[in-house]
C-alpha cells in the first residue's frame, strides 16, 4: 500500500514562510537559521491540525552556540497510539560574517504501521543557506529530503516529502519584517507563502500572512518577557478547518 505522511511540523512564522526567517531557528525548517542563535536556546511546541486529537504534533528543539559551529538537536512526534511518526535530527550551522548563513541537518524518520505491527525507518537530509543581498534584504534556499529518501519494502511504500524552497526576507524597519517564499514538493503542487511581522514594542509581535493555491490565511502573536518567549499561530483551511501551533522558548 502507498501512504503519505505529515512528517514536517508547522511553525509560528507569518504565512509559514520560514526559509529566510532569521529571528529564531525553527526545528525541521531551514537549518541555516540556526547560525543566528546565541547562547543556548530551548523550544517546546505543540501543533494541532484541524482540532483533531489524532493529528497532534509535539516538537522539541535545542540550539547551542559554539565558537566555530552552532549545534542543534530536534525531535518531533506526530499521531496517536495506533499510528505515529517520529522524526529526530541533528543540525550544524555557521555564519560567515553577517552575509551568509549555511546549515545542514541529518534526520532519522520512523513510523509505526499498525497493519504490520512494526516500525519502519529511514535517514533523510536537509540543507539550506541565507544570504544578505543588500543591507536589509535576504535571499534563502532550503531543501528538505533532497536525496528523495522513502520507506519501501515488499509490504509498504511510503514517499516522504522532497521539498525545495526559495525565500526572501525584507527588513522594512526595526518594527516590520516581510517574508515570502515559493516551494515545490516533487510529489505535489507548488506552494507560495507571504507574511508580515509587526512588533510595535519589544514585548509584543503580531503576524499575518497566507499561503497555498487555495489561500490559507494565518494569524499569530508573540509575547516576549526577558528570556522567555511564547508564540501562537493559527491558520484556517476553508475545507478542513482550524490549525493551531504554540511554542514556548527560553534562551540562556
Amino acid at each position: 500500500a502507498q501512504q503519505t505522511t505529515s512528517i514536517i511540523p508547522g511553525s509560528y512564522v507569518a504565512g509559514n514562510a520560514t526559509t529566510a526567517y532569521q529571528k529564531e531557528w525553527a526545528a525541521f525548517h531551514n537549518p541555516a537559521s540556526l547560525a543566528t542563535e546565541k547562547g543556548i536556546s530551548l523550544q517546546v511546541a505543540c501543533e494541532n491540525k484541524y482540532l483533531t486529537k489524532e493529528l497532534f504534533n509535539e516538537v522539541f528543539g535545542i540550539g547551542i552556540h559554539t565558537k566555530h559551529l552552532n549545534i542543534g538537536a530536534s525531535l518531533s512526534h506526530f499521531g496517536f497510539a495506533d499510528y505515529h511518526e517520529i522524526l529526530a535530527g541533528i543540525s550544524l550551522a555557521r555564519s560567515f560574517s553577517d552575509r551568509l548563513n549555511i546549515g545542514i541537518q541529518a534526520n532519522y524518520y520512523t513510523v509505526y504501521f499498525p497493519q504490520l505491527q512494526k516500525y519502519k525507518g529511514t535517514i533523510l537530509a536537509q540543507v539550506g543557506f541565507q544570504c544578505r543581498v543588500v543591507k536589509e534584504f535576504y535571499l534563502a534556499f532550503h531543501a528538505f529530503n533532497p536525496i528523495f529518501s522513502k520507506i519501501k519494502s515488499s509490504e509498504i511504500h511510503q514517499k516522504l516529502p522532497a521539498i525545495f524552497s526559495i525565500g526572501t526576507l525584507h527588513i522594512i524597519n526595526e518594527k516590520v519584517n516581510w517574508v515570502a517564499q515559493i516551494d515545490k514538493n516533487i510529489y505535489g503542487k507548488w506552494r507560495w507563502a507571504v507574511g508580515v511581522e509587526y512588533a510595535p514594542f519589544k514585548q509584543f509581535t503580531v503576524r499575518v500572512g497566507g499561503y497555498g493555491q487555495d489561500f490559507v490565511p494565518t494569524l499569530g502573536v508573540g509575547l516576549h518577557f526577558g528570556e522567555f518567549k511564547f508564540n501562537l499561530h493559527c491558520e484556517y483551511h476553508l475545507k478542513l478547518g482550524l490549525c493551531t501551533f504554540g511554542m514556548l522558548g527560553y534562551r540562556f
